[in-house]
Parts: structure tokens; sequence; C-alpha cells
């Protein structure tokens, strides 16, 4: 038995000093790969400023195109109404409800468009109905085609000019219409308000007409384009003859919103010759016509309808003269201006409206945070190198001190005081556990103290 026990002690002594080795051995530190609390020093700051890009764009980019949109026309039947149904046929294939509000003619069209809470966004307005100064908050989205002044009379004698009139029943427009608004300016400027003679009849152009045919009236006024059934009608009636304008050029001058136009002979109807010969007239221009900040997308969607509806040939329109961006009374929008001078925008030539309104929207939220993301992708990962390295090369300046103080100081009995020093820096490096793919730097410190190390013993 004594032997079993003299040759198991050893075995007992031995397990028994691993035992106090692996209990007096200090725990190991943990081995880090990313420094996620210096990461996120960085990155805090550059999601932060993240969020602030997100929360400017989100304020600076407008909101998507409303899908309704209100537009005031004219009296029902008349060619204000009859274009405004042609629209909303237009959009509706894009995916906007256009509601259609009648109402008597350019003036109403106007004072609504003013006025915010009549809920109008968008309408037709004659040219001269209003004048720059009080246009407001209104902006042209472009001419669409001539509305000549047509003066109808009855008789056998030929009339050229306004006092030949004078003192005639005349038929002038229905009030709230640009008619209405035109003719009683240039009725004043010929002298023929003030006087007595002339009898003047606030008639809409369906009833003028009629009333003219009737004997009611011996004159009638009205604005309207040439293929207008109304035109037609008149130019084919007994007894009734269109006025061309002798001095034309001068009321063109005198009133900037209107326009000398011909109308060839023959032109309406070339069986039967009609008109007979050429006639000039006065005409001014339908204007579409919306509320300052209108959605661009919007915008864009209305002069692309009003291309499709007016750019063909008229009786005196030209191919491809209208829409067009003409100087009048009301400024063209911006939108308006870049549309003429550049046409549709390249997501719009190739996408739905709905989904090139939606990737622009997203262009214009996303291009500045791109701007900012691919520079600060670039600092953040030497910032955070630095932020790392930084833990241990800032021990590198005690060593340098230390370096500087032995060299300086070569009496063998400070080397005590000079090793204290190093085994302080030491334990600072010791203590220092950068990530991984940093521990380089933190290895190449050390042996740097061991090379100091090494010289101050060697002096000692």
């Amino acid at each position: 038995m004594s032997p079993q026990r003299g040759h198991n002690a050893p075995v007992a002594s031995r397990s028994d000093a691993r035992v106090k080795m692996t209990t007096s051995r200090k725990p190991r530190p943990a081995l880090r790969g990313l420094s996620w609390q210096d990461f996120a020093l960085i990155g805090i700051p550059a999601a932060i400023a993240v969020a602030f890009l997100l929360w400017f764009a989100r304020e600076v980019v407008r909101p998507p195109p409303p899908s309704n949109l209100m537009m005031t026309a004219g009296a029902e039947g008349g060619a204000y109404a009859r274009f405004a149904e042609r629209y909303r046929d237009v959009l509706a294939r894009k995916g906007i409800r256009l509601t259609i509000k009648p109402s008597a003619g350019s003036i109403e069209n106007v004072a609504r468009l003013m006025d915010p809470k009549s809920g109008v966004d968008v309408g037709f307005v004659q040219s001269g109905s209003i004048s720059g100064s009080a246009a407001g908050n209104l902006v042209s989205l472009g001419s669409l085609y001539y509305e000549p002044l047509w003066v109808f009379y009855r008789g056998n004698r030929t009339i050229t000019g306004l006092k030949q009139l004078d003192g005639l029943r005349l038929a002038i427009g229905a009030p709230g219409s640009g008619t209405f608004h035109a003719v009683m300016e240039m009725l004043s400027a010929a002298g023929m308000v003030q006087s007595s003679r002339s009898q003047l009849k606030e008639l809409a152009t369906p009833q003028a007409a009629q009333a003219l045919q009737s004997g009611a009236v011996d004159a009638a006024f009205f604005f309207a384009s040439a293929e207008a059934p109304v035109v037609r009608q008149l130019l084919n009636a007994q007894d009734i003859k269109l006025m061309s304008w002798d001095r034309a050029e001068a009321y063109a001058r005198r009133f900037s919103y209107l326009m000398v136009v011909t109308l060839p002979s023959g032109v309406i109807d070339l069986e039967h010759d009609t008109p007979a010969s050429e006639i000039k007239l006065l005409a001014s221009t339908a204007e579409l016509v919306a509320r300052d900040g209108l959605h661009p997308a919007l915008s864009d969607l209305l002069i692309e309808a009003a291309q499709q509806i007016h750019s063909g040939a008229g009786l005196i329109e030209r191919p491809g003269e209208f829409p067009a961006p003409r100087e009048t009374d009301i400024a063209l929008s911006d939108d308006a201006q870049r549309y003429y001078r550049s046409g549709k925008t390249f997501l719009n030539r190739y996408l739905p409206f709905w989904a090139a309104t939606l990737v622009q929207r997203a262009l214009v939220f996303l291009l500045p945070i791109v701007a900012v993301l691919i520079p600060m992708f670039k600092l953040v990962p030497p910032l955070y190198r630095w932020r790392v390295r930084s833990r241990v090369y800032r021990w590198y300046g005690d060593l340098m001190m230390l370096e500087h103080e032995v060299h300086s100081d070569p009496d063998p009995a400070s080397s005590e005081r000079h090793l204290k020093r190093l085994d302080w820096i030491e334990e600072r490096v010791n203590s220092t556990w950068p990530p991984l793919s940093f521990a380089e730097e933190r290895y190449a410190l050390l042996a740097h103290v061991r090379a100091m190390r090494q010289a101050i013993e060697a002096r000692k």
C-alpha cells in the first residue's frame, strides 16, 4: 500500500499545481471585432445628419399631385364648355378627375380663380379680361386659340366701323363675359357709351344671335372661335352681314390684347363662297389660366392636353401655332416656360403619369441625401481608424517624453525612476484592447516599450 501511496503522491502534487496555476491566471479579455462604441461615436452624428436631411427633403419636396381638379368654363353649349369636356376626357386617361363648373364667361372665371374659397384650380380666360397689375396670384399656361370679335349686323348698307353703329340696338354680351368687358372698352373709346342714342342690350351669345335673327337688335358683338356653330349660323343667315374692320390696326394698337386676323374668302363654305370676300377681324386669344401654386405635374399635364386639343389647324390658326407661350396681361408660369422650352421631362416620355410623378419625387427626395452620404461614407472609415488607433497612439507621447528624459539625464541613479514610469506606461498599454484588426499597433507599441526597458536597464 505504501508504494502506491508513494507513487500517487507526486501526481496529486502536480494536479494541485495545475489548479493553483489555473486559479491564479488572470482572466483573458474578450477579443473584439468591430469596436461598436467607437463606431457609434462617429455613426450617431452621421445618422443625425441623415435624419435632418430626410426632414429637410420632406419639407422641401412638394406633395404628390392631387387626383382631382376643378375647371371653370363658360356657358353651357359654348366653346369653353365644349373644350372643357375634351380636357376632361384627356385627363381621365391619365387618372385625373376634372370637374367642370359652368360660368357666365371670362370675367366670372377670373373672379373664381382669384377667390381661394371657390375651389377652382384652372379655367379659360379671354385675353384682356384683366389688367396685369390686377392678375394677383394668377398664372397663364399658354394661349390656346384665336377668339375673333364678330360683329354681325342687319341691313343692306356696308358697315366698317363702330361709329356707323351709333344709334342702333346693340347686343354687347352678358355681364361677366369677356365680350361685355372688351366691347364696353371699345365703345367707350369711340365715345358711344356716353351717347344716349345707342341701346345696349346685355345678352349672351346664343340669345344675341336669336335676337339678331328675329330683328330684336340691329347688331351683335361676341367673341367666339371661327368653328363655333353660331358663327356659321349667322354667316348663312339672310339679311345679316359680318363687319370687316377698316381701322383694325388702330384698334389693335390701342388695345394690346387685340390683334388683326384675316378670314379668307370662302374659308367657311367653299361651295357657297362664304364669306364672299376677305374680312379683317380683331381677335383676342383664349388663355388657359391657373392659380399660382398649381402642382408642376398637373401644369405639364394640362399643357400636354392643350397640345392634343388645340395644335391642329383651324380656319384662322396655322398648324402647331397653338398652344403658345404668348405675352398677355397674365404672366406665364415658370413651369409653363420650362415646358414650352424643353418639352416633357425624360420620365414623362417613357413612364405613365403616376409612375413618372413617383420617380421624380423620389429623385428629388434622395439626391440631396445621396450627395451627402457619399462623402460621408468616404469620411467615416478614416475617422473610425483614427479613433481606434488613438487609443494606442496616445501612449507614444508618454514614451517619447520618457525617452527624452532618459537621454537628458545620463545619471544611472535615475534609472529606477525611469523604470517606474515605463512600468506605468506598459500597464496602460496592456489594459488597452483594440479590435483585432488594429492589434498590430498595440504589439508594436509594446515592442517599443521593451526596447526602452532594455536601454534603461543597460544604462543601470
